[in-house]
């Protein structure tokens, strides 16, 4: 009865000029703004939206990949019993231990080896590709596929295509995409002028302007991505112990790396030492060489972690066998530098321990 009440003696003041357009208008809007509130209060049939305080909103929910790899290197195969530190016929039943463990015990979804698959040095080509040929029967026993990065201790006798005809490989280089990853191997062995390094004795490695390019192509990927390669691009201590350069343009490389902003870590061998540092955002491992005799019989493994939700990828590094160990967790979410994020939940604990093997008998003989 009010609201017909009042509606009536705003017609009559309008009939009688006493009301203005303006002053009827604004009646007539809070006459409805009172309506539609008493609606809302008094039915179910509209709600106001409701903002939750931001401990309680609901989170992104995080369901991380999860994959394992596998990575050997510089098994140093030889029939001399001793080169320096090297132990080279002990690499052999080193080879196997692992790839049995690899197998048996840790089941990788990949494995790749790192280059210097024999020592090689003085030896002659046909020779050479008999020891290269024993030594990878025994890693072509793994049940995991396999990648292989070229060494330049497998250089000094043989060319690259020698190798690649030994080992049944189509290019020296590769990538393969695996779950969520994107795994790169990348060719080291070039000398200053470009060209190919073909059964020549060298120690540093150097990478030309195509084999850059190239790198450069195959991190265009929103994938997270592991590099790997015979020589680090970074610095490592040789086996004095003093830090020396693996590769001899390795500003140019980590350039092509850290531009591509998805490249989560690089994992090396070469150095008789294992070493890791972090550089702007990505992390480099270097791991030791399976022959050599203060770490006989080490390798590594990696069990890597992706989150495509929140892009956070996190890598559980371990080298196993031998006697010195090393267990180091990182992170990296894609597109920046950061190392550290809270989107992954913890599924790499703290106080993990190292995973060992069984190491051959230094004391055999062949």
């Amino acid at each position: 009865m009010k609201f017909t009440y009042t509606m009536k003696r705003i017609a009559r003041c309008w009939h009688n000029g006493k009301c203005s357009l303006t002053v009827l208008l604004a009646c007539f809007g809070c006459i409805l703004l009172v309506g539609i509130a008493g609606w809302a209060c008094f039915s179910d049939g509209w709600k106001l939206p409701l903002r939750l305080p931001s401990d309680v909103r609901k989170k992104t929910v995080v369901t991380p990949s999860i994959l394992k790899v596998g990575f050997v290197t510089d098994w140093e195969y030889g029939y001399r019993q001793r080169m320096k530190h090297k132990l080279t016929l002990q690499s052999l039943p080193a080879l196997e231990a692992a790839v049995t463990y690899l197998n048996d015990t840790y089941h990788p979804d990949i494995v790749v080896g790192g280059g210097d698959y024999i020592e090689s040095t003085g030896v002659k080509p046909e020779r050479a590709r008999e020891q290269l040929a024993k030594v990878d029967a025994i890693f072509q026993k793994l049940s995991a596929p396999r990648l292989y990065a070229l060494g330049n201790h497998d250089l000094r006798s043989l060319s690259k295509a020698d190798v690649r005809e030994v080992l049944g490989l189509k290019e020296n280089h590769a990538f393969r995409d695996i779950g969520d990853w994107r795994f790169v191997v990348l060719d080291t062995n070039f000398n200053e002028d470009g060209s190919d390094r073909d059964a020549k004795q060298y120690v540093t490695g150097f990478v030309n302007e195509s084999e850059l390019s190239w790198l450069a192509s195959v991190l265009k990927t929103e994938r997270p991505v592991l590099v790997f390669s015979h020589h680090s691009p970074v610095m490592s201590p040789n086996v004095d112990g003093i830090f020396a350069v693996n590769i001899l343009n390795a500003v140019s490389v980590r350039k092509v790396l850290e531009e591509a902003g998805n490249v989560v870590g690089v994992v090396s061998g070469h150095s008789p030492y294992g070493y890791a540092e972090e550089r702007n955002g990505i992390h480099y491992f270097v791991v030791d060489t399976l022959a050599n005799e203060p770490v006989l019989g080490t390798f590594a493994t990696l069990n890597l972690r992706y989150a495509k939700e929140t892009r956070e990828a996190e890598i559980l590094f371990r080298r196993v066998g031998g006697d010195q160990r090393l267990i180091q967790v990182v992170d990296r979410k894609l597109g920046t530098s950061e190392n550290e994020q809270d989107g992954l939940p913890e599924l790499f604990p703290d106080d993990v321990g190292p995973e060992t093997i069984e190491s051959p008998d230094t004391e055999e003989k062949y």
